[in-house]
């Protein structure tokens, strides 16, 4: 497989804002997308979206999908490099995220707090909260079936305050504030409560970090609900950047409802659901904002949130634009089709990392956007077909970014070779990444890459890759970075949602994703059938990365025999339905028997769940005998 070198950042690059004064034909590229793999011009197609293709409130189809693997297809690699890797939670609400994924994943000592958007009814979600793991003593627990909260939430934000504290920020409904709940020590119940609001329109999407010199400072950012999801317009915004604080690790909040001046409604006409990340070190703290049609920034305070300075990552050349209000003819000509009407920005999906040398790190996918239909009702196109993760780091120029990460030409054509569809995420063909960072300052980041060696036979799959720099960011091992999906028996899984323990220590890299058997999504884009979707967790050495060519994996939840709830059956009782879960890999024989000892069902399957139509059986009890190789468990369902 042939990857291209990433050699060095261009430290001093020629803005967009002078490129403006030339001709088009003149015009650089700063970006260095260039640089990197690329469809085929005749191949970057455009496709219509908005900035409302978020989802909160519709209802989806909820039709279920047989959970067969999707086929077997060879791997281009052995390997060599041992990861541990555990389903640490289930979901079939798979939306993690509208745009970047946030901190879902915090190392704390030895252990280790995970926390996904959860639910396993269909819609409406009714169960839909904070799906919550903890690794303590190198154990994880079975996967939990229930939220951690009372009401329906979703998007938590896990953080762990200096004093040990777990705070998950969560949004409930459209119209509330924000949610929180807080516990000190694995075996403390959760309490709830709002954080505290004088607005009246409602908040989503938030984005929690833990900082200030003890560590108990709670730093929080979100939007205002937009008119789109039932909201209403916040100071002439809709979607305004809010932002919250608590110096006391949640017990109480000295600011509140805060908008910053420089991001009213005389800079920005809205911000879009997750398009913005937030990280913190001591007294540093720094949010990113990733936009379409206007500017991506970040902001930093280096004062515990007390006062705050803006940096551009991209200058976004017209200022305030309203879509289909019509462009200048000064972008690029992205599809060579020679108009130069393509601009470039984020993707929405990006993060933002503090390392521990107080140097901040800002990743995010590269997109092209055009509004070259002025008569379609507010919509605007963009390019699924861009590659190229961009970096960017304080010093560097607006647009002065440059791509450090990409999906591979793994056929050495020369151009990236997509012959089915690309699943509709809305993002980067190298998407998603999150950053982490040890005590060196040494750099690790990952993202979800699509593939081309990898398909359903529609569309293309996506692997979870991890990169890393040991110079703070200068240079990236990009060329040998590891393609973190397991061996043969997996490569029909999709992978995606990563998200990096940001503290890397004790010579390990901790993230999870979540993945299932079809590229896409249920809740919104493609709008797949409804599958279970696991949370993966991954444990990889640091030593070795510098060459991820053999990687071998250790299922560190497979046991002989079967271990306490690695067979689950849900709902039980069952009325129509019935969901066996089996979280172990391999080839598994499956019986279902009445009391008189007949046997109703017989099949195996190697899937993660398999679902059971029961809707023909008599009400009463049965027994599920699950057998793989000389161990054998029995569960008893019983049916309504």
């Amino acid at each position: 497989m042939k990857h291209l070198t990433i050699a060095c950042l261009a430290w001093a690059v020629t803005g967009f804002a002078q490129a403006q004064s030339q001709s088009p034909e003149q015009t650089p590229a700063p970006h260095r997308l260039e640089d990197v793999p690329q469809l085929a011009p005749a191949q970057r197609i455009p496709a219509k979206t908005s900035h409302f293709r978020i989802h909160e409130t519709s209802e989806r189809p909820a039709q279920p999908l047989h959970a067969d693997q999707v086929g077997q297809v060879g791997h281009y690699g052995v390997r060599d490099l041992v990861i541990q890797e555990q389903i640490i939670g289930i979901t079939q609400y798979d939306l993690q995220s509208n745009g970047g994924t946030d901190n879902r994943l915090i190392k704390h000592g030895s252990d280790l707090s995970a926390a996904w958007t959860m639910s396993l009814s269909l819609t409406p979600w009714s169960d839909r909260g904070t799906g919550y793991n903890r690794l303590s003593n190198n154990t994880w627990p079975e996967a939990p079936l229930a939220r951690i909260e009372n009401i329906r939430t979703g998007w938590p934000s896990v953080v762990v305050t200096g004093d040990g504290s777990e705070v998950v920020i969560t949004h409930a409904a459209v119209d509330t504030p924000l949610h929180m709940a807080k516990r000190n020590g694995s075996s403390a119940s959760w309490v709830e409560a709002n954080i505290p609001s004088d607005l009246s329109v409602g908040k989503l999407w938030p984005r929690a970090a833990a900082g200030g010199l003890d560590g108990n400072t709670i730093h929080v950012i979100c939007i205002s609900t937009p008119e789109a999801n039932g909201g209403a317009l916040l100071n002439g915004q809709d979607g305004g950047m809010l932002y919250y604080r608590s110096t006391d690790g949640g017990d109480s909040w000295d600011i509140v409802d805060h908008q910053f001046p420089e991001l009213d409604a005389t800079h920005f006409l809205n911000f879009t659901g997750d398009g913005y990340a937030i990280h913190a070190r001591g007294n540093t703290v720094a949010f990113a904002a990733f936009n379409d049609w206007a500017d991506s920034f970040i902001m930093i305070s280096e004062d515990n949130g007390e006062t705050w300075t803006k940096e551009l990552i991209v200058d976004f050349p017209v200022d305030l634009y309203v879509i289909d209000s019509g462009l200048p003819e000064i972008g690029e000509d992205w599809n060579e089709d020679g108009l130069f009407q393509e601009f470039f920005n984020s993707d929405g999906a990006g993060n933002v990392h503090i390392d521990a040398n107080g140097q901040i790190h800002v990743t995010f996918g590269g997109m092209y956007y055009m509004d070259d239909d002025l008569t379609d009702g507010g919509q605007f196109s963009y390019f699924p077909g861009v590659n190229g993760l961009q970096y960017w780091t304080p010093g560097m120029a607006a647009d002065g970014g440059t791509t450090i990460a990409y999906a591979y030409d793994i056929d050495e054509s020369g151009t990236l070779d997509l012959n089915d569809d690309i699943a509709l995420y809305f993002v980067n063909l190298a998407g998603m990444p999150s950053m982490g960072s040890d005590a060196s300052g040494n750099l690790y980041l990952t993202y979800a890459a699509i593939m081309e060696n990898f398909s359903t036979g529609v569309q293309n799959y996506r692997h979870v890759y991890l990169i890393h720099s040991e110079d703070g960011g200068m240079t990236w091992n990009t060329e040998t970075g590891c393609d973190l999906t397991p061996d043969v028996e997996f490569d029909g899984y999709e992978c995606f949602f990563p998200c990096i323990a940001p503290l890397v220590s004790d010579g390990v890299v901790d993230l999870i994703y979540q993945r299932d058997y079809e590229p896409g999504l249920h809740v919104r884009g493609d709008e797949d059938p409804s599958d279970i979707n696991d949370i993966v967790h991954l444990r990889i050495p640091v030593d070795g990365l510098g060459d991820c060519s053999v990687i071998t994996y250790e299922s560190v939840d497979v046991a002989e025999p079967f271990a306490p709830g690695e067979i689950t059956l849900y709902p039980n009782p069952a009325v129509d339905q019935v969901e066996l879960l089996l979280q172990r890999p391999g080839v598994h024989q499956v019986q279902v028997y009445d009391l008189m000892g007949q046997v109703v069902r017989s099949f195996s399957t190697r899937s993660s769940v398999e679902r059971l139509d029961v809707s023909d059986l008599a009400s009463g009890l049965y027994v599920v005998e699950v057998t793989q190789g000389t161990a054998r468990t029995a569960l008893r369902l019983a049916v309504r």
